[in-house]
């Protein structure tokens, strides 16, 4: 009898803990559609890079099972248990690589990534697929940053919350400085890559950022019916706009820019305001969370005189300690700033 009722406890308990693993909650991703996903997340695969940098700022690195390849060494120095765990390559690619993983729930812009037939191996293998796909707006990123919060569970919610304060504290702090200003500095964003220039228009977060900044967006207009979020454009074009500043993103369209001939006689080469935007988990001007900190940086690098007071060394200080956990270097600071 005392053998069957030790076996009888353990059969319950075994499966309390089976029902526990099976509870599940519902929510409603970018579409409205409802999701189910489990009570309890703990392994999850973000489907882009600024989504796997969400979640390591929600607290939560160590849930991702599997995220993009080749994300930037800071991303790595700040949250190492992920290159662990990315070997498995491009996940949006990898349906079996997920499942192997026991990945509980996938999210990101699906319908960029995943076929119709890889979501519902997807689903077969019990495994939630969110859809959380806009991002091209300050609002919008403050959205999706509170979907995935509500994905991830426990004190990412109010982390996502912290967060969000603080990317409006910031925008309204550099607005109050910057919205009576005129006339406004003439920016472009200009990339170089492949043997062609791009650039971006007003249907990307990058030429918002320029707004609250204080500049004007030369290509606002440009290419808005076209396809994509980088706009490929010839030096023609930049020389007719001849914008007062213009800014890249990485050291190499830096150089390309300030080398070419035939922009020599632009304001922004002329007067060296050609400058990189920074990376540092990830690259400001995108969109990343870690952009919050892209208003603060361009308000300074346009007007560097009406943000005397600005630190921008403080300010990353300050951000990494608040939601990264991380204390960072002053040499990681300055690579930081630099774009390296």
């Amino acid at each position: 009898m005392r053998n069957f009722l030790v076996l009888w406890i353990a059969f319950w308990t075994i499966n309390l803990h089976s029902y526990a693993d099976e509870a599940v909650r519902t929510l409603k991703d970018s579409d409205g559609k409802e999701v189910v996903i489990p009570l309890h997340v703990k392994r999850v695969v973000p489907l882009i890079g600024a989504f796997a940098q969400v979640t390591g700022m929600l607290g939560k690195e160590h849930a991702m099972v599997a995220t993009v390849p080749r994300l930037s060494s800071m991303f790595y120095t700040v949250f190492p248990s992920v290159e662990q765990k990315s070997s498995v390559g491009n996940p949006s690619v990898n349906i079996e690589a997920i499942i192997a993983a026991q990945a509980q729930v996938v999210y990101g812009p699906i319908a960029y990534f995943l076929k119709d037939t890889q979501i519902a191996q997807l689903k077969n293998a019990g495994i939630a697929v969110v859809n959380v796909a806009n991002f091209s707006t300050i609002e919008e990123m403050k959205e999706s940053i509170t979907l995935i919060g509500e994905i991830l569970g426990e004190d990412a919610p109010q982390t996502a919350k912290l967060f969000n304060d603080y990317y409006d504290a910031v925008i309204a702090r550099v607005q109050a400085k910057t919205q009576t200003l005129s006339p406004k500095l003439k920016v472009l964003t200009l990339n170089f890559s492949a043997g062609s220039y791009t650039t971006l228009n007003d249907s990307d977060i990058g030429s918002i950022y320029v707004k609250i900044a204080g500049g004007v967006n030369v290509a606002a207009d440009y290419a808005l019916d076209s396809k994509g979020i980088a706009k490929t454009l010839n030096g023609e074009q930049v020389l007719v706009w001849n914008p007062d500043v213009i800014v890249t993103y990485s050291r190499m369209s830096q150089e390309t820019i300030l080398s070419n001939p035939a922009f020599q006689t632009l304001n922004a080469v002329k007067n060296r305001r050609v400058y990189v935007v920074p990376t540092g988990v990830y690259l400001w001007a995108v969109r990343s969370a870690e952009g919050a900190l892209e208003p603060l940086w361009l308000a300074k690098t346009l007007y560097p005189d009406l943000f005397q007071d600005l630190s921008l060394e403080n300010e990353v200080r300050r951000f990494y300690r608040l939601f990264y956990r991380y204390d960072v270097s002053d040499e990681e600071i300055k690579t930081i700033l630099k774009g390296a």
